[in-house]
Order: structure tokens, then sequence, then C-alpha cells
């Protein structure tokens, strides 16, 4: 059936219908594996040319560590799904550093602000024991007891800051304008003692919250509002329901005047408004945690803060917190 003509080639004779149909199955297998062949070659060489951006990002996302947050996938092409996709990938590489670069920072400052107090109370202290005078002593209690009261501050801001960094919080119905009254009151007399003029809240209006860190919200903005201001300068705290619903405090002051940049990093934890110092220990005033805590208060309740540099000089701060349901007839009767 086979036979080898005088060129080398190989050829068939077909002279019957089954040698046909024999022939056109061979004929039809040989194409079939060449085909297969060819496909699987081209196939090979496509998938490897689209699956080339998908191998560097996953090179890329196994070689990210918290030390090359830095590094960023750089693909070139049209805007098709993968490079959206390393985008993507790139703003989280950018979130994710900024945390981290955040969070070292953070805790550089902790360690120091806790840190130079046990160091100065250790200095006090061997000078008490070095000349054991009942005058030297008196004074090194004093100095120590204002050592301890900053460093239990810092303590305490930062626990409050990472309950609210936490995020798990109660829910009650807290009265923002209620607070901010009860806190002017409370500063009122420090206020007047430092030349400034402080005008609570006429209205109120009710949000849902932990009661503890709304409150620790409110008086972090007053008592900025105070300190950062100037001998007869104003301070104003004003608390209203929007036509959303939704609950806006807001605290304007007459303070130093401020740049843009200088607001934006007010929030940030350990940084000062500015560099004012104490009487007792020279250190500047304050922790730099009040308005680093008013934002994790805000994040943790679902609201937004703003803040913005007034003209020529002052600072105003707004919150806007979700709104506590209105009351029915029924609960107002039993409250």
């Amino acid at each position: 059936m086979y036979a080898k003509s005088t060129q080398g080639f190989w050829s068939m004779e077909v002279s019957t219908k089954s040698d046909f149909l024999h022939a056109l199955l061979v004929f039809s297998a040989v194409v079939f594996l060449i085909l297969l062949l060819i496909s699987v070659v081209v196939g090979w060489f496509v998938a490897g040319r689209m699956l080339a951006p998908l191998q560097k990002v996953t090179a890329t996302a196994r070689g990210i560590a918290g030390s090359t947050l830095h590094e960023r996938i750089a693909l070139t092409g049209p805007r098709d799904e993968i490079r959206e996709l390393a985008d993507t990938f790139n703003a989280m590489l950018r979130r994710l550093e900024q945390a981290f670069e955040a969070q070292r920072r953070f805790a550089a400052n902790a360690s120091h602000e806790l840190r130079t107090p046990l160091a100065s109370m250790r200095t006090i202290l061997q000078v008490a024991l070095a000349s054991p005078e009942p005058d030297d002593l008196r004074t090194a209690g004093g100095q120590l007891l204002s050592l301890n009261t900053r460093s239990t501050e810092i303590t305490e801001a930062l626990l409050t800051l990472a309950r609210a960094d936490h995020g798990a919080i109660e829910q009650e119905p807290v009265d923002l304008g209620d607070a901010a009254r009860e806190h002017c009151a409370q500063v009122g007399a420090q206020a007047r003692e430092a030349g400034v003029c402080l005008t609570g809240p006429t209205g109120g209006a009710r949000t849902t919250g932990d009661g503890r860190l709304l409150r620790q919200l409110v008086g972090n903005l007053v008592d900025n509002a105070v300190k950062h201001n100037h001998r007869d300068g104003t301070a104003t705290v004003a608390v209203h329901r929007s036509q959303d619903g939704r609950v806006r405090l807001t605290v304007r002051n007459s303070g130093p005047e401020l740049s843009r940049e200088e607001v934006d990093r007010a929030f940030e934890p350990f940084h000062r408004l500015d560099t004012r110092t104490q009487n007792t220990d020279g250190r500047p005033a304050g922790h730099g945690l009040g308005l680093a805590i008013v934002r994790s208060i805000v994040r943790a309740h679902n609201g937004t803060l703003r803040a913005r540099p007034l003209t020529p000089n002052g600072l105003e701060v707004s919150v806007d917190l979700p709104g506590a349901p209105a009351k029915t007839g029924r609960t107002a009767q039993q409250e």
C-alpha cells in the first residue's frame, strides 16, 4: 500500500474505499499532531507574554518587607486590567509605607517622651541623695511630683490613643453641646487667667458613640484653642445639627499664624503647634498628643475631621459625626 518513489517521497496507493478511508485517517492524524504542536508552542509563547506582568507583580510582592516598602511595580504599556492591578498595588504599598513610617516615628517619639522624665527623675534622686538636706529633699520632691505627673499624662494619652485606634467603642447617646458647655465651664478660670475670651455653644446635638472618648475629643479641642492663643484672644465653640442629620462641632481660636503644612502636621503624634516652655523644667508645653487623639477618636466614630488656618491668624477645626436617631414621643416621656 505504501511505496517509496524515485524522488525519495513516500506515496500511498488507493485502490479501494477502505484504502481511501485509511489514508484519510492517517493524513488527519498527522495534520492534527502538527497543529497540536504548533498550538502548544504558540500558546506557551503568548501565555508567557501575557503573564509576564503578573509574574513581575508576584516577584515584587514576595520581595516586599518592612524595609523595602519604597519599591514599586513599574509596568509600562496599555491601561489594561493588569496595569490597573499594578497601580492599585503601588497605591497600597504607598499607604503601607506611610503607616509604617508613622508607626516608627510614633514609637521613637513615645520612647523619647517617656525616657526623658525617667532620666530626669534619676538625676534628681542622685542629687538629693548626695545632699540629703531637708530643703533640698523638699525641692526634689516637688520636681519629682511634676515629672511624675507629666509621665502619667503621657501614659494616659497613649492609652487613650491606642483605645481610639483599636476601634472597639461603646455606643451610647452623647450631646456634644452639653459636653462642650461642661468643659468650657471647667477651663473658664484658666482661659480668663490667660486673657482668652472663651465662648461656649448655645445649642446642642446628639450623636452616638463612646461617651468618654467623645468628651475627650471636645476637651482636647477646647484646651488646644485656649492653650495655643494669645492675651486678648478669642476661642469659640459651636455645636449644631446639619441638614443631612450629622452633628458638627466647630472650634475656632485666634492663635498664632499657621500655614497649611503646619496645620496638617499638627495632627501627627508628639507634634506641637508651638515651642512655648513650662516654668518647671523648661520643656515644651503639652505632650503633642491632643490633636492626634482627636483624629483617632473621629476615625473610630466614622466621622470626618477638617482643619484650616484662619486669616490673618488662628485655626478652625470642624468635626462631623453621625447624628443620633431622633427621640420618639414615648422615649422622651420615659426620659
